[in-house]
């Protein structure tokens, strides 16, 4: 859907572009909190922060955001979480002995950033990819700038 472009994601951009890097790191945090039963919900808010681009048609747009809210319905939260970051992005992520979750999304180009204290590993995914993309697009607006 977006490979075409070069950069590999399904989704081309984040909707409030140039994004907002406060509400992405809002959005990270709420994540973060978010308890095991509840990550239903941080899918419908990430996925509201992503735009398909004027490009893709409505029906694809829509098919795109059903995948994912499936996975979710489905309890495949992490396979939700990976069909979200960037093909070309490296992530890892895991479960600490304190039981609290830790992730790490890179994207193409450097943009990286992690979640050290989710309740979930799905919602620390989803935490890192916001602060990434913030990161990104604070890295881009100071490009313009020089």
């Amino acid at each position: 859907m977006g490979g075409e472009k070069g950069h590999k994601f399904w989704w081309s951009r984040l909707t409030s572009e140039p994004s907002d890097a406060e509400k992405l790191h809002a959005l990270a945090d709420w994540c973060e909190n978010l308890a095991a039963t509840d990550q239903r919900a941080g899918f419908e808010k990430v996925i509201d922060e992503l735009d398909f681009g004027p490009e893709t048609s409505a029906a694809m747009q829509r098919a795109a955001r059903q995948w994912v809210a499936l996975l979710a319905d489905s309890g495949a939260f992490e396979s939700a979480a990976v069909a979200l970051i960037p093909r070309n992005a490296i992530y890892s992520g895991g479960r600490l002995a304190d039981g609290q979750y830790v992730a790490q999304v890179i994207l193409q180009g450097g943009g990286a950033a992690h979640s050290r204290a989710a309740r979930s590993l799905s919602m620390a995914w989803l935490a890192a990819l916001m602060r990434a993309l913030a990161r990104q697009s604070i890295e881009a607006d100071a490009a313009q700038v020089n």
